[in-house]
């Protein structure tokens, strides 16, 4: 996921508390974390529905020794068991030249929207769940004036059950890499990869990440394209977003993107889709973001998603509260 977003904008208001608002506990150990909560309304054609919930807590240990550092990441999010989880757990060791090599459990590259609600935009997604999340493995990171690169073995890109070679696993070890140019003020250009292996009767399941953002004054201007394919769906998903921060405590931004989901057959899509051949959404989403305090944002939305004849429209209306220390 993004993990460069800078201090402008939406990103002044709900900047990573991992990095601007640690609580120090003693040299070498910190805590962070957030608590987030919505009110959300959706209507589509199967009726409306309201609902009012503790969405996510979480908190974060992050360690430093010297040339160490490691980070545990407790969370709890809103689901069926309602149950505390380890999201991630990794440590850092620094090689010196711009270089770091990573072990444990750790986000995904991939992706401009970020994982954490600490870093949106606004309070929804753009699209589904071809950015993959967390999983277990290693990296290699280099960052310099210009960029950085980036390579990781991980068990799975899109699971995180441990298992990097199984007969009873449909996928085994995957790949993530990543190319990042930063040629000018303002200006990143992002280019990722991910492929998990597949055993026998399946295709490898396979990610084209790009996106570049462009920072000027208090405006932010983003654009990304995914190009993910399975055994069972070829994918393509974009997104333009402009967001302008107004005043000291506000930020408006305006999104539209879309998902398009070629099935390759219709038990495929029965399996994974609506049932016909082909999905696509079109989605244009309007939010702003107002900063009560240093730590308490809330945050408001409107979306609409064109989904087509066969599931019609869906409209959603969201305010959030989101509290970080």
């Amino acid at each position: 996921m993004n993990k460069l977003l800078s201090l402008t904008a939406a990103g002044a208001l709900l900047s990573s508390s991992a990095l601007y608002g640690q609580i120090e506990i003693n040299d070498n150990l910190s805590i962070t974390g957030f608590l987030d909560m919505s009110l959300y309304h959706a209507d589509d054609k199967d009726g409306d529905s309201t609902s009012f919930d503790l969405d996510q807590m979480e908190l974060d240990f992050l360690y430093s020794f010297d040339q160490i550092t490691g980070q545990v990441d407790i969370d709890y999010q809103r689901g069926e068991t309602n149950e505390l989880d380890l999201e991630q757990a990794f440590i850092t060791y620094d090689l010196g030249q711009g270089t770091s090599i990573t072990a444990g459990k750790f986000l995904s590259y991939h992706g401009w929207e970020t994982a954490e609600p600490t870093g949106l935009y606004q309070y929804s997604y753009a699209y589904g769940t071809t950015i993959p999340g967390y999983h277990n493995g290693v990296t290699i990171d280099f960052s310099d004036d210009w960029g950085a690169l980036g390579l990781a073995l991980v068990d799975s890109v899109y699971d995180d059950d441990g298992s990097i070679s199984s007969d009873s696993d449909d996928y085994d070890m995957g790949i993530e890499s990543k190319l990042v140019l930063t040629p000018a003020d303002g200006w990143t250009f992002y280019l990722g990869y991910a492929i998990d292996s597949a055993n026998a009767g399946l295709e490898d399941r396979e990610l084209i990440n790009f996106w570049s953002s462009y920072e000027f004054g208090a405006s932010t201007l983003a654009a990304e394209y995914n190009n993910y394919s399975d055994t069972y769906s070829d994918i393509q998903q974009w997104l333009v977003m402009y967001s302008v921060a107004t005043g000291d405590k506000g930020t408006f931004t305006a999104r539209i993107s879309n998902d398009k989901r070629d099935y390759t057959s219709l038990a495929a899509s029965a399996m994974v889709g609506s049932g016909q051949i082909k999905d696509e959404d079109y989605k244009m989403t309007l939010a702003y973001i107002h900063a009560v305090t240093d730590n308490l944002a809330l945050v408001t939305e409107v979306s609409q998603t064109d989904r087509g004849t066969w599931r019609e429209d869906l409209t959603e209306f969201a305010v959030e509260a989101l509290f970080t220390f």
